[in-house]
């Protein structure tokens, strides 16, 4: 028990344990703030698209590591998705598509997608205030 008294013989602070202890309380908020953070995106991101006369709107909506993919508000595929860092990586249907989502987790571009889905290349997709 010695080795934890703030101070020594003489009256002075041991700086080794309030240091020691600074360190331990940095980490345990650190591994809080960790485990609290979301790991899934939740609600609805939609992209609009206007092509002369023609508007379509795709909407994602996600849950958990699963996906939705609504056009005009009909269900059209469905999917899973991961998250590592700032990169979204979904499989809908049989295609695969990758982007980048933004800080805030609002919004995300579509960098690269395979068949079809390729289309949607450079789409940005924002989150809207259904949830």
């Amino acid at each position: 028990m010695d080795a934890l008294k703030i101070k020594n013989a003489n009256g002075e602070i041991n700086k080794n344990v309030i240091i020691g202890s600074g360190a331990v309380l940095i980490v345990i908020i650190g591994l809080f703030i960790f485990f609290s953070l979301p790991k899934h995106l939740t609600g609805e991101y939609s992209h609009k698209t206007n092509l002369l006369l023609f508007s379509s709107t795709d909407t994602l909506k996600f849950d958990g590591d699963k996906v939705i993919e609504y056009t005009d508000g009909k269900k059209a595929q469905s999917g899973t998705y991961t998250i590592s860092g700032s990169e979204l990586k979904m499989t809908i249907a049989k295609y695969n598509m990758t982007a980048k989502l933004s800080d805030d987790k609002q919004s995300f571009v579509v960098e690269s997608a395979d068949g079809l889905a390729s289309l949607t290349e450079g789409f940005k997709y924002t989150k809207t205030d259904k949830q």
